[in-house]
């Protein structure tokens, strides 16, 4: 298993900056400029994470997903301001995507907008999960507060993307785990039950995912 480190990200977008002898943001916004009728990923984040964001952006693209990051594709819309205009433009364009991805950062949780994300689109859809970004030589994920409920991304040996579900001790202190506790990205958001295909069965032991 590999979680997504941050000096790669940094990397990989300044490697693209550089070979298009653009500045992050009109980096981000040359990804961005064509609009879809479906996107496989919204991807929430924070605007203190551009150089990060770009990074993953061009990851994710390059492993064949769409992607959606509102403030690169609506510059207009200010996401320091919570306002009904703003909250209805990243509903619309969370309707139209099929899975969501929370950018877990150190700045992740300065964000007024991502929690609100994540628990809209847990309502109304269910394909959640968290994609952390680790700080060099980190290898642990620990998800903290409300973010232990959802599973997250790590890439495999091939480098694809898996979803996790995050190891839980029962109320006994007992922990039973039906290996293996993961699945691929592709059946995870194509799964017509994600989010029980992802929790334990009744009997506390984890059902066996392909």
């Amino acid at each position: 298993m590999t979680f997504i480190q941050e000096s790669d990200m940094r990397e990989r977008a300044r490697r693209r900056t550089k070979s298009q002898g653009l500045g992050i943001t009109d980096a981000l916004k040359q990804i961005a400029n064509k609009k879809l009728a479906r996107y496989d990923i919204f991807l929430s984040q924070t605007i203190r994470d551009a150089e990060i964001v770009l990074g993953v952006v061009d990851l994710l693209t390059e492993k064949g997903y769409t992607v959606f990051c509102d403030w690169l594709e609506a510059p207009e819309i200010d996401r320091g301001e919570v306002t009904p205009a703003n909250a209805a433009f990243v509903r619309k364009m969370m309707s139209l995507s099929e899975t969501l991805l929370f950018l877990d950062t150190e700045n992740a949780d300065q964000s007024l907008w991502m929690c609100w994300e994540l628990g809209w689109f847990d309502g109304n859809n269910g394909r959640v999960a968290v994609l952390p970004v680790l700080i060099d030589g980190n290898n642990n994920y620990r998800s903290r507060e409300f973010l232990g409920l959802y599973p997250y991304v790590e890439l495999d040996q091939n480098g694809k993307l898996k979803v996790i579900r995050p190891i839980v001790t029962g109320p006994t202190g007992i922990t039973i785990i039906e290996a293996p506790n993961y699945r691929s990205f592709d059946n995870w958001r194509k799964d017509s039950d994600p989010i029980n295909s992802m929790i334990p069965r009744s009997s506390g032991v984890w059902r066996p995912l392909d």
